[in-house]
């Protein structure tokens, strides 16, 4: 190594520096690309956690079970209630027939009587 003389040392360092430089551009493109992709990979990211946030408010929004339940006895009581009310209603229709019978038996008896 001692015997060579400065054209050769250049020529070594001439190629050294080449392959530097070759192994410098792939290190250097590939962390582009690399951090292009961590880029990438990190908007899916953020869209995904805004889509999952979307979606739990959405469910913190629906009713839970104990919800649907209460809401199953309230209409369970409804329906009775409405029950209760034909019952009633009924009831009330036949005495305002009765009532209309005698009423109207009074208007036979007020028109038969003065005709008398």
């Amino acid at each position: 190594m001692m015997g060579w003389d400065a054209d050769t040392w250049t020529k070594v360092f001439s190629l050294a520096l080449s392959v530097g430089a070759m192994v410098f551009a792939w290190f250097a493109t590939r962390s582009k690309h690399v951090d292009g992709q961590f880029k990438a990979g990190s908007k899916r990211m953020t869209e995904i956690e805004t889509r999952v946030s979307a979606v739990e408010q959405q469910m913190n929004a629906m009713p839970s079970q104990q919800d649907f339940h209460r809401l199953e006895l309230t209409l369970s009581e409804i329906g009775g209630d409405i029950k209760a009310m034909r019952a009633e209603r009924g009831a009330t229709n036949e005495a305002i027939a009765r009532i209309e019978r005698v009423v109207s038996r009074h208007e036979d008896h007020l028109l038969d009587g003065s005709k008398s």
